[in-house]
């Protein structure tokens, strides 16, 4: 997605934006084998809503005026995870509108980027009506993103991202101890999984983070100040034994290394959302 890409996105959205005051307006709706999906121009954002038995929840949001700023907040939490690891081959489970992978293209030419996504009419969507492409260092791959992860070998990746979800939720093939520990085989040593959380509901939440420390250790949370979202870090060690040091002082130097700022983002800023979530005494590991 270049610069050029994005002139050419807004200014085609631009004699389409509807005005602040007018009524939500359904641009696509219909259902593939995962899901039903909405997209609906809400004044000038458009989103991509999955429905179902609980209610609709946005998925992805992009602004018609300015396609490279992001509506959501998380995104800019799970870009800290490239100053803090090693990240030039990098996993991203879960498509979207294709913001993240966005940014890679405009940003970070140099990271090779494979993005999976299972859901075929999603992948169309974010084509058609998010103006997603993918690019010389950006590939996309039509799977099961669990299958993928299993045909690939020990060590492949520097960073796995997970942002997929089922409605409100990250799907159950993408959670559970067996997937983070197949993650942890997949990081090559001293890489990193980022995974994106949603917290509407607790308990699953913290079963979460209970999961995550049984399969990795000790992990980095940051959460979201605008949204219920919450990152969760996770590094796989160097060497066996080795236990992950996530000090402040220490996040902010990596912070500063890298660049404060990628594109839209301070990532300073970012890495001051970094909160100690208590784990639940009733929390359990998620087989």
């Amino acid at each position: 997605m270049s610069r050029q890409f994005l002139k050419n996105l807004a200014a085609g959205f631009k004699g389409l934006l509807p005005d602040p005051g007018d009524q939500p307006a359904i641009v696509f709706e219909g259902d593939s084998p995962f899901h039903h999906i909405i997209i609906r121009d809400e004044g000038h954002h458009r989103t991509m809503y999955f429905s179902g038995p609980e209610g609709e929840e946005a998925e992805t949001s992009i602004d018609l005026g300015d396609p490279g700023r992001s509506v959501f907040e998380y995104p800019g939490l799970m870009l800290t995870a490239l100053a803090l690891a090693p990240g030039q081959h990098i996993l991203l489970l879960g498509l979207g509108g294709g913001f993240l992978p966005g940014l890679f293209a405009r940003f970070l030419p140099e990271r090779e980027l494979t993005v999976v996504e299972v859901d075929p009419l999603v992948a169309e969507l974010a084509g058609t009506y998010f103006g997603f492409t993918p690019g010389p260092n950006v590939r996309l791959v039509l799977a099961d993103g669990r299958d993928f992860l299993s045909g690939q070998a020990p060590a492949t990746f520097d960073q796995i991202w997970l942002d997929a979800f089922s409605g409100d939720y990250v799907p159950t093939g993408l959670s559970g101890l067996t997937f983070l520990e197949l993650c942890r085989d997949r990081l090559a040593p001293g890489g990193l999984l980022a995974q994106n959380f949603h917290q509407s509901r607790p308990a699953a939440f913290q079963n979460q983070l209970k999961t995550t420390e049984a399969a990795f250790g000790p992990f980095l949370a940051l959460r979201g100040r605008r949204c219920g979202n919450a990152v969760v870090l996770a590094r796989r060690p160097k060497e066996p034994g080795e236990r992950p040091a996530w000090k402040p002082a220490e996040l902010m130097a990596a912070m500063k290394k890298f660049g404060p700022r990628l594109g839209p983002f301070d990532l300073t800023t970012e890495i001051r959302k970094a909160k100690t979530f208590r784990i639940d005494p009733e929390a359990r590991v998620i087989p």
